[in-house]
């Protein structure tokens, strides 16, 4: 009896396929399942008759009483023991996984031969900066790297500023510029279980570039100190005047390192973009120019349009119906040139400084005025009157010239005004400074056998009498006294040249410079420039004396006070058997305690004997020479102590001298 599937048709063979309904059916066999208990599967009945090949189906019918018949598409049947062809995909499928097998176990032996060969070293032949690394470990690598790289790379870089001369050296570890050794060794083919880096190290390595490491910051720093010691400001043209002729200098450019640009150089360089060779060597890095203000068509213009003319004449200064002549070497000295903001030279003419170089030209304009002044009469100070003066408005002195400095002929001419001129030191002025009472004064005397002293030593004594010095002021006795001369009023006396006693103008000023610089030592005064003499004078005081030689040495002092400070001198000369005399007295306000010492003798040296023949000897007795220290406090009058002074000086030996021959020339028997 023919089977039925559970849609009520016959099976081909008599039997139910129940995976085939259930993938057909879904509805139907839900619906058994969910409306009947389970039964147990029927085992299926063996057919008597042969089978009978079942047509292909595309779809099975359903229908239920109510609904016309649907098609769902069929799923083929397979009958058991049915070959159908589904084993040839199995089959392929085993053959390919047998080869993919025997593929990854050639792959492993392939691995595990290569690792044996390579894997943990280093490519065979691999250098780094020409460093042999090849058939090392990497940890090899890196301490031989470490040891050998600094001799390679780390030779100075010698940089050139640009087209200039300067030149300097970079070494690249102290301007933060090495290698990452590391990271060097990780580029070296091998060293590690990659299969791609063992098979590149089985064939062997080859040169391998280092991997630089810069520290930007390190670098800055080395490059801007190298460009503050090469960076050169820009000169501009210069126009300046030189005993009345125009003298120029040529503007020179200014140049500064680009250390930017000096970065990417060395950068590049050092096994970047644009690697060198080690050692690297000379390397060129840029640097900017920086133009002057004022350039050479400036300083031409400048120099046709106004210095040139402004030296081609004198200048006539005129005041009412006076005038006087200032000449371009006078008015070059208060001239100059200077640049304004768009690099244009503009002339700038100091009237202060030409109204003080034309002093003695500016007083033929007018009457000069006279300081108020200080003297001794009846041994009293006495202040005498200042007088007002006129002259030329100073100030309007220089623009007055300089616009006269372009003009030809009649044209260059300075209209300059009179007026008042007050002095300087106004009567006022002096009776304020306090001059009022001798606050030190000094005596020293000579002997009356040579009548030079006299001359020199009065002579000397009239020029610095009444000397005022204001507040800040300064003695200078050659100054003051001048050039010992005839005509200004010297002889010949007697000087020391040498350690001998020889003629000269001016003998015996000394004693002048002694008596006033040791008046002024006792009143505290400032010393400025003192030189003792060189052999000791009993007539002084020791080592606290002066002496003086023109042009050479001076005498100094400073009026250090608040107050006014006159020299008053009194001078008696020697006559028959009298001593002659000076005094020098410092007048001014009390304002120093002073206190002087000075210390034993030492060092006592002796002196030679010189026999001389010329017809000039002068015949003098010999003395030792020694050392000697002077000393001075200071202090103002409520104990302050200003001045702690302590002078040291040798005096020289004062040779003898005997006028005649040396009775051992020549020599003579014993007996």
């Amino acid at each position: 009896m023919p089977g039925r599937n559970e849609s009520g048709d016959e099976s081909p063979d008599g039997a139910v396929d129940a995976r085939n309904a259930s993938a057909a059916v879904p509805g139907a066999l839900g619906s058994a399942a969910a409306g009947a208990p389970s039964q147990p599967p029927t085992p299926p009945q063996q057919s008597t008759q042969p089978e009978q090949p079942t047509p292909p189906q595309s779809a099975i019918a359903v229908q239920s009483a109510d609904q016309p018949t649907e098609e769902v598409p069929a799923v083929p049947a397979t009958a058991p023991g049915d070959d159908g062809g589904s084993d040839k995909p199995s089959r392929r499928g085993r053959k390919a996984a047998i080869i993919v097998g025997l593929v990854v176990v050639v792959l492993g032996v392939a691995y595990g031969v290569t690792y044996l060969l390579a894997g943990g070293k280093l490519a065979q032949n691999a250098t780094v900066a020409g460093i042999e690394v090849g058939g090392l470990t990497p940890a090899e690598a890196r301490d031989r790297l470490d040891a050998e790289l600094p001799a390679v790379v780390d030779e100075p870089i010698h940089l050139h500023l640009g087209e200039t001369d300067a030149m300097y050296d970079v070494v690249p570890s102290e301007a933060g510029m090495g290698i990452d050794v590391p990271a060097t060794v990780a580029a070296v083919p091998g060293g590690s279980a990659n299969p791609v880096s063992l098979v590149k190290a089985l064939f062997g390595g080859d040169e391998v570039e280092p991997r630089p490491e810069i520290d930007p910051d390190r670098l800055r720093s080395s490059l801007e100190g190298i460009a503050e010691q090469s960076d050169t400001e820009p000169v501009n043209g210069s126009v300046a005047f030189e005993d009345g002729e125009v003298v120029t200098s040529e503007p020179v450019t200014g140049t500064s390192l680009d250390v930017d640009g000096a970065i990417d150089v060395l950068s590049d360089a050092f096994f970047g973009g644009e690697a060198r060779e080690m050692p690297i060597g000379d390397l060129t890095v840029p640097v900017d120019e920086n133009q002057p203000n004022v350039t050479e068509a400036d300083l031409s213009e400048a120099v046709s349009e106004f210095a040139e003319p402004a030296m081609s004449g004198p200048v006539t200064v005129v005041a009412g119906d006076e005038s006087i002549e200032l000449p371009p070497e006078m008015i070059g000295q208060s001239l100059k040139l200077s640049p304004n903001e768009n690099g244009a030279l503009q002339p700038e003419l100091d009237g202060e400084k030409l109204a003080e170089l034309a002093d003695d030209e500016l007083a033929e304009l007018g009457q000069e005025g006279k300081d108020a002044t200080i003297t001794i009469e009846n041994g009293e100070p006495v202040v005498v009157p200042a007088e007002a003066g006129q002259g030329i408005e100073k100030s309007s002195l220089g623009d007055a010239v300089l616009l006269a400095l372009t003009e030809d002929g009649d044209g260059r001419r300075a209209e300059v005004e009179m007026v008042d001129v007050d002095p300087e030191l106004t009567t006022e002025g002096a009776e304020e400074l306090g001059v009022k009472e001798v606050v030190a004064e000094f005596t020293t005397t000579f002997p009356p056998t040579k009548e030079y002293r006299n001359v020199n030593i009065g002579r000397a004594a009239e020029l610095i009498d009444n000397t005022f010095l204001a507040p800040g002021d300064e003695f200078s006795l050659n100054d003051i006294v001048g050039e010992r001369t005839e005509a200004n009023g010297f002889t010949s006396g007697t000087i020391i040249n040498g350690g001998r006693l020889e003629s000269s103008l001016g003998g015996g000023v000394s004693q002048v410079a002694t008596t006033a610089f040791h008046a002024a030592f006792q009143a505290g005064l400032e010393d400025v420039e003192h030189w003792p003499h060189s052999i000791y004078f009993s007539r002084y005081p020791i080592a606290q004396e002066a002496t003086v030689a023109w042009g050479a040495k001076d005498m100094r002092f400073a009026n250090d006070t608040p107050y006014g400070v006159l020299v008053d001198t009194e001078f008696t000369p020697s006559a028959g058997q009298d001593e002659g005399v000076l005094t020098v007295r410092i007048w001014s306000t009390e304002h120093y305690e002073v206190e002087t010492s000075v210390s034993e003798r030492s060092n006592f040296t002796s002196p030679q004997t010189i026999y001389d023949t010329g017809a000039d000897c002068e015949q003098q007795a010999g003395s030792q020479g020694f050392d000697i220290t002077s000393y001075r406090k200071v202090w103002t009058l409520d104990g302050e102590l200003v001045k702690d002074e302590a002078d040291p000086w040798t005096y020289n030996p004062n040779h003898q001298v005997i006028c005649g021959p040396d009775p051992d020339d020549g020599g003579s028997d014993d007996d």
